[in-house]
């Protein structure tokens, strides 16, 4: 056994009063030191003519670590993907044939 302490930590995450809200939609704000995510679930109508954005979580991060969040969002977006199958091979579109015009009955009884 080695007589050199550890710099291993134990990390314990703990989920209290946890809200789990669905989002579809997130807006992304920069301010002077900061980056908001405002997540929503979409628009609603609100009266004629009138939709909302309701807003209902805003996130407050630091740009590095919006980086780092665009980067493990990449990463999981990859673990995603599935294997690239080829698309079945596009033929050229076939001209289809007018069939022939007719004229009205009235002008062939003239001829």
């Amino acid at each position: 056994m080695s007589n050199q302490p550890s710099n291993q930590q134990v990390l314990q995450v703990r989920y209290d009063d946890l809200k789990a809200s669905y989002a579809n939609h997130v807006l992304v704000s920069v301010g002077a030191e900061e980056v908001y995510l405002d997540f929503t679930s979409g628009i609603v109508a609100d009266r004629p003519g009138v939709s909302l954005l309701p807003i209902h979580t805003r996130v407050a991060m630091t740009p590095s670590g919006v980086v780092r969040l665009a980067q493990l969002l990449a990463q999981t977006c990859q673990n995603f993907q599935v294997v690239n199958v080829a698309p079945p091979p596009q033929e050229p579109p076939t001209q289809v044939a007018q069939p022939p015009i007719e004229a009205p009955k009235d002008e062939k009884k003239g001829k």
